[in-house]
């Protein structure tokens, strides 16, 4: 999501056009790392350019304003540099933050069920694509409404929720052990959607636990999710 009013004012003093544009740069990467904060991105590289201007820049000896006026592109971001006397301009921000995020680890067709083995983390600029994702809990068990290509970054926007599991339907278990893959049947206990988690019962011990919908009507244990009932 994007932070509507990250950076509000910043007063600087200033005495030439280029002082001007360092300070307006400052600014853009201020709003950009509180921004990359929030989606919780790790080591981003952030590079910012402020766009030339045809109009006679701010000038005054007093403390000079720097307002975000339009952060919904971080691409391009808008700021705003003032004077007490009211003159003012405003300033267009290219803008690059670069990192890791998750991205399909193989072609992906529109409509399937996301799990983690498909995906991988890839660096990509968070600024062109500002609802790609850190976060696998927001991909995993979610189907892409289009096509992925190996290596695109996962956008939320085009995730809806994988089909889940009814209450009283068999499922199949899978679990992962020592490098093999293992199943068993089972029945839900609950109506979860995919990517959430679920109590299950298995069907051979007897035994309930705690699930997550990975597909249509397949669950995975939980770690620590195991207890007897």
């Amino acid at each position: 999501m994007l932070i509507a009013g990250l950076l509000s004012v910043m007063p600087w003093r200033v005495d030439a056009a280029t002082d001007v544009d360092d300070v307006v740069m400052g600014a853009a990467r201020s709003w950009l790392a509180d921004w990359a904060r929030q989606e919780q991105l790790k080591s981003p590289r952030i590079d910012v350019m402020v766009l030339p201007q045809r109009r006679p820049v701010p000038s005054c000896g007093q403390a000079l304003k720097v307002t975000a006026v339009d952060t919904t592109q971080p691409s391009r971001l808008h700021f705003s540099a003032s004077c007490p006397d009211g003159s003012a301009q405003t300033y267009i921000v290219r803008a690059s933050v670069r990192a890791l995020v998750w991205s399909a680890r193989q072609p992906i067709a529109a409509g399937v069920t996301i799990e983690q083995g498909d995906l991988k983390l890839a660096e990509q600029d968070m600024a062109l694509r500002p609802d790609a994702t850190a976060e696998a809990g927001r991909i995993v068990g979610r189907n892409s409404q289009r096509p992925l290509r190996a290596g695109q970054a996962v956008q939320v926007r085009f995730l809806k929720a994988g089909e889940g599991v009814r209450r009283a339907q068999a499922v199949r278990i899978v679990s992962s052990q020592h490098g093999f893959r293992v199943a068993a049947a089972g029945t839900a206990m609950q109506k979860a959607e995919a990517g959430k988690v679920v109590r299950v019962r298995n069907d051979a011990s007897g035994r309930t636990f705690l699930a997550r919908v990975v597909g249509p009507g397949e669950v995975e244990p939980v770690l620590g999710g195991m207890r007897a009932e």
